[in-house]
């Protein structure tokens, strides 16, 4: 039954970060068509509805319990934000859609059940993630040519398809070392991927991606090498990139991605332009925003999520979430420490890291967000609730 569960539980996890990040194949210059806009709400009420389904079927005492007083303070800090968002959108006379959804959806859904739902099957967060950002990557080079570079795949922009593939490497990673001994293939195929999924953060010519991907290997590094004395992982990063650099990818990454830093930074843009509209949105700050249309005046949107928030919702909201992200990397740093010896004691703070940093260059939250900012919500949710998080991880999907 746990089996068969967990499998239910990747089924139903893979489609929701998939159909979640649907949203990154469209961009103010190229908006989403209608028939993706419908075929991404319906594969996440689907997948939703089963989830809520089993959740009740299978929660007979309908209550849960905060894994520490910690954990409980920061709970209040995301309620008190969700209802200044909330009264940000009452102020300027629209129906409080985004703060309910804060207030309700994410604490019942995000929090709640799908945190439940790992506890009762296993962790497979990971291997869902992965396979959903894989399926981007392998769609895109099935379904468009790489005939000029930055690459963007099926994704609206570069910037998008790069953020899928550092989360497909990131992914992969836990995915390898959660992999039983015996399956020998497919380690080898996962290793793949994961070389893959680099050259594709190359070929994007993503600048966050890329440092994206260096800055969590470095945490992934130091983590195992310094708690479990283990030095499998770093080894296994570090063949992926040796294969790398003695191959015509070096050669890719010098003309992209060095090209792309060194030009930005001697003409002064290292950011591409964010700052002019960051400083703009400081400017134009106030208590409780501007209201939700507030970034339709820039064409290019806010590309920082507290940004966003300063923008849209105000002082007090953006305040209360950053607040709310600093205690809880806190909170999973604690967690990483306690549970040290556990293979993926680590991952909700890597998820969480990860989420912060492209939330430094593009605005995550929404009304659902993408793959990782679905990912983020979970994570949190177990932190919040799981006694376990590692539990059945070793257990595998067969």
């Amino acid at each position: 039954m746990a089996i068969s569960m967990k499998k239910t539980n990747f089924i139903l996890f893979t489609m929701i970060y998939f159909a979640a990040s649907i949203v990154l194949m469209g961009n103010p210059y190229h908006p989403l068509s209608t028939a993706l806009i419908y075929t991404r709400y319906v594969l996440i009420l689907f997948a939703f509805s089963i989830l809520i389904f089993i959740y009740f079927k299978k929660n007979k005492r309908m209550t849960f319990r905060f894994s520490s007083f910690f954990s409980i303070y920061i709970f209040i800090i995301w309620i008190l934000f969700s209802l200044s968002v909330a009264l940000s959108e009452v102020i300027h006379q629209s129906f409080p859609f985004q703060g309910l959804f804060f207030l309700l959806m994410v604490p019942f859904i995000y929090f709640t059940v799908m945190s439940f739902m790992t506890k009762i099957a296993g962790l497979v967060i990971h291997q869902a993630l992965f396979t959903a950002n894989f399926l981007y990557i392998l769609i895109s080079y099935l379904s468009r040519p790489i005939d000029f570079l930055p690459y963007t795949g099926i994704a609206a922009n570069p910037n998008g398809f790069g953020q899928i593939a550092a989360i497909a490497f990131i992914t992969g990673f836990f995915t390898l070392i959660t992999l039983s001994k015996q399956r020998r293939f497919a380690k080898v195929m996962i290793v793949a991927a994961m070389i893959l999924s680099l050259v594709s953060v190359i070929l994007s010519s993503s600048r966050t991606s890329f440092l994206v991907v260096g800055f969590i290997t470095l945490i992934i590094s130091v983590h195992y090498i310094f708690t479990q004395r283990n030095f499998k992982p770093i080894l296994m990063i570090s063949f992926v990139g040796l294969i790398g650099w003695f191959s015509p990818i070096r050669e890719m990454f010098f003309n992209g991605m060095v090209e792309k830093f060194s030009s930005t930074y001697s003409e002064g843009n290292f950011l591409s332009g964010r700052t002019g509209v960051w400083q703009v949105v400081i400017k134009d700050s106030s208590l409780f925003g501007n209201g939700d249309d507030y970034f339709q005046k820039f064409f290019e949107g806010a590309h920082n999520s507290i940004v966003f928030i300063l923008g849209a919702y105000g002082i007090i909201p953006a305040i209360l979430l950053t607040v709310f992200l600093l205690l809880l990397t806190v909170l999973a740093f604690r967690f990483t420490v306690q549970k040290r010896r556990d293979d993926l004691a680590i991952f909700p703070l890597i998820i969480i890291v990860t989420f912060i940093l492209f939330s430094m260059t593009e605005a995550m939250f929404g009304l659902i967000g993408n793959g990782i900012t679905i990912a983020f919500f979970h994570v949190v949710g177990l932190l919040f609730f799981g006694e376990e998080v590692n539990k059945k991880a070793k257990t595998g999907l067969s």
